[in-house]
């Protein structure tokens, strides 16, 4: 009897959770839907918070979409990964947290941000921290020629004077406000009635509905300006990832003093009409461009310097390497089977250290890009070598009837 009445008590609570977790669920998409336009998951999250429980929190928020953007860009590729249909990638021009102020002097940071515009879709460069005049240094100069070079809109956390100066290089971008520059409303519009190519998010403004209402500046403000504002919460510790349905919550109680279609406006679509039509068509442009260099090369080619070819006596595997590999940075590599039955053949891309007994801390993404008679081609996202030493790569191909496993170890510096 005892184990009888143990058992049924386990049964009642996993149902009783189970019906918890779908009241919070159907709870969600009952609520106005927001975008977060100001949300980061850089290594030190990635490290105590999964990509899986980063997702959860944002669905449990009711979020339609959030603009990611990480120290490094591992963690904005594992939750783009995750939820490609939830994330919109953003790029920093930080490798780790220290570099918020030595970025717009760095050259390896530029080199670092091309490297990745070379390989991966985004739709902003930022959050970056600009500010007064450092914006007209060589760096910065050359973001801004990055950011009209790759359809891609500024984030920038800056004062009023940088954002100005950013604008006036180039008639064709776009910024968008991190903060509202911490401004007040009468600043922030002053620079929206000045500059037509400029929006903001209300990230980290608390003040803004404080105690659920909103001051008269304020509904002016947006009154006024119906399409230029929206929301970000800015996860810029660990733990502030956890105060994203919060601050969503927060601000749908003051966006019910506004009128709905304002209140539609500033809790999703403003951010919606800013970004989307951008991330669309660079993630577009970013499938074709990858799937016309995957066909210019065919098994009939000579391999090029910059590819690994390992043989058996059934295939040969050509490993091209889109950017040189170094240490904590996520690359791109695409594998291309040559055989008698490659069309068909399916590939797994991995990585370990043998010396240490261990692989990568996270599992990359493989997409097949063609196939056509005796090759197929396909693209491994997500490899990142977390420190440095001998590495060895670990191929397997599965033709159906039969699979090879193929390595190659390399060095890593």
């Amino acid at each position: 009897m005892k184990n009888r009445t143990t058992t049924a008590t386990r049964l009642y609570g996993v149902i009783a959770a189970l019906l918890i977790s779908l009241s919070g669920l159907l709870k969600a998409e009952t609520l106005l839907p927001i975008a977060d336009t100001h949300v980061h998951y850089s290594h030190d999250s990635v490290d105590l918070t999964p990509p899986e429980r980063v997702i959860e929190i944002m669905r449990s928020a009711n979020l339609k979409f959030a603009l990611v953007s990480s120290s490094d860009d591992n963690g904005t590729r594992l939750l783009s990964q995750l939820a490609p249909e939830l994330i919109v990638p953003g790029l920093r021009p930080y490798r780790r947290r220290g570099e918020l102020g030595t970025w717009f002097k760095d050259q390896a940071a530029l080199q670092y941000v091309e490297r990745l515009l070379e390989t991966n879709a985004y739709a902003t460069i930022g959050e970056f921290h600009l500010f007064g005049r450092t914006a007209e240094l060589p760096i910065p100069r050359r973001i801004v020629e990055l950011a009209d070079e790759y359809n891609l809109i500024l984030h920038a956390h800056s004062d009023a004077e940088a954002v100005e100066l950013l604008l006036a290089q180039n008639a064709n971008i776009k910024v968008l406000w991190a903060h509202s520059g911490f401004e007040w409303p009468e600043e922030i519009g002053r620079m929206l009635r000045q500059h037509d190519r400029l929006w903001a998010d209300l990230a980290f403004r608390s003040e803004v509905g404080s105690g659920g209402r909103l001051s008269e500046e304020w509904i002016n403000l947006f009154t006024e300006f119906p399409h230029k504002m929206m929301l970000g919460t800015d996860t810029y510790t660990p733990e502030r990832m956890y105060f994203i349905p919060e601050n969503a919550d927060a601000a749908r109680i003051w966006l019910a003093e506004l009128p709905e279609e304002l209140a539609i406006n500033i809790a999703w679509r403003n951010a919606y009409n800013l970004l989307m039509p951008v991330w669309q068509l660079n993630r577009q442009n970013h499938k074709v461009a990858s799937e016309s260099v995957a066909g210019q090369a065919g098994c009939d080619d000579k391999p090029g310097e910059e590819q690994l070819v390992i043989n058996t006596d059934k295939l040969s595997v050509r490993l091209h390497t889109i950017t040189t590999l170094a240490v904590s940075v996520p690359q791109t590599i695409e594998v291309m089977v040559c055989g008698e039955k490659a069309e068909k053949s399916r590939v797994i891309l991995d990585a370990s250290m043998p010396a240490h007994g261990h692989g990568m801390n996270y599992q990359p993404e493989h997409v097949t890009i063609s196939r056509s008679a005796g090759q197929s081609v396909h693209r491994v996202e997500g490899i990142v070598l977390h420190m440095p030493g001998t590495w060895q790569w670990n191929i397997e191909v599965d033709e159906g009837d039969h699979k090879s496993r193929l390595t190659h170890q390399f060095d890593v510096q």
